[in-house]
């Protein structure tokens, strides 16, 4: 771990310059050409750092089964911000390795605004978007299957994305269509909150959009005034019953993986999850069905992304921890 962690900062400093995008012309074009536009997964509001991948004229096809990457609430594709520090480091590791622009895919989802972080559910415009972003990658490669590298509310969005079906939410009821597990190879969730977050437990949960118990990250509270901290220690709920949120928990009650191999990743220092990543006695960043986990005792929830590259790499290689 050490070592991987002390060869990722190397190759960083190597490289001086950030990552840029956006997506490569012959994507734009392929996207126009193929009814993709009104999505604008390029985003160009952004620059060169809404989004990445596609083909060149130096890497004309995907040789490696491609990844996708897939940034959190308040986040971007790229580095945008101090905060939204994207798929940089990722990206550069994988690149590093042989992979090319031609394998390496991402596109913003919503912006980088963290004061609107609470506002932010699975809802219907962007799961549609994301879901049309990962059918495009799979026609435009002419890839059998794509392998997922998802952080925090990515996660929970990028296994929606996968599972498909209907979902119900602020902004209208919409179905994504069938499952498409079959064309997943890889999937790994780094700090999701599929049981949902404990800071949205208690009343707190009732005036964040984010925690809604619909397609939010209600994490379950029958006993109304308790705190989040009550939430992170208790193995149960008050009554003993353990409800959440609708979309979290059709899910992870499908009985179906997300992918053919499906790993997670935490961190017990995540200052957004807070409480050792419990909720209601289980790591909330634990996707069911897993094959396997790693977990760190010191990273924050941006590090956790941001510092663990090579253990990305490896899962998505080596399918196995």
């Amino acid at each position: 771990m050490l070592f991987s962690t002390l060869l990722l900062l190397i190759i960083l400093g190597q490289s001086s310059s950030a990552v840029i995008g956006p997506l490569s012309s012959d994507f734009q074009t392929w996207l126009k050409s193929n009814g993709y536009s009104s999505y604008d997964f390029v985003r160009s509001d952004y620059g060169t750092k809404g989004s990445y991948g596609g083909f060149t004229t130096k890497f004309t096809k995907a040789t490696k089964t491609p990844v996708i990457f897939l940034h959190g609430n308040s986040d971007s594709a790229l580095k945008t911000s101090s905060m939204a520090t994207g798929w940089d480091n990722s990206i550069t590791y994988f690149t590093s390795k042989g992979y090319t622009q031609a394998e390496l895919y991402a596109t913003s989802w919503q912006d980088n605004s963290a004061a609107k972080a609470s506002t932010r559910t699975h809802n219907c415009k962007d799961l549609t978007r994301l879901r049309k972003f990962f059918e495009a990658v799979l026609a435009y490669t002419g890839a059998a299957k794509v392998s997922v590298i998802s952080h925090s509310m990515g996660v929970t969005l990028g296994r929606k994305v996968v599972n498909g079906g209907t979902v119900t939410a602020s902004d209208g009821n919409c179905d994504l269509g069938d499952s498409i597990r079959d064309k997943i190879d890889v999937f790994v969730g780094i700090a999701g909150a599929n049981y949902g977050l404990c800071s949205c437990a208690g009343t707190i949960g009732l005036f964040a959009a984010t925690c809604n118990k619909k397609n939010g990250f209600w994490p379950g509270d029958s006993c109304g005034s308790h705190t989040s901290a009550y939430c992170g220690l208790s193995a149960i709920p008050c009554n003993g019953v353990s409800t959440y949120s609708n979309l979290l928990d059709s899910m992870n009650n499908s009985n179906q993986k997300d992918g053919a191999y499906v790993f997670s990743m935490w961190s017990k220092a995540d200052d957004l999850i807070g409480n050792s990543d419990i909720v209601w006695g289980r790591p909330t960043s634990l996707i069911p069905l897993s094959d396997g986990k790693i977990i760190y005792d010191s990273f924050s929830h941006m590090q956790s992304k941001e510092n663990t590259a090579p253990d990305q790499y490896k899962l998505v290689v080596s399918k196995a921890v």
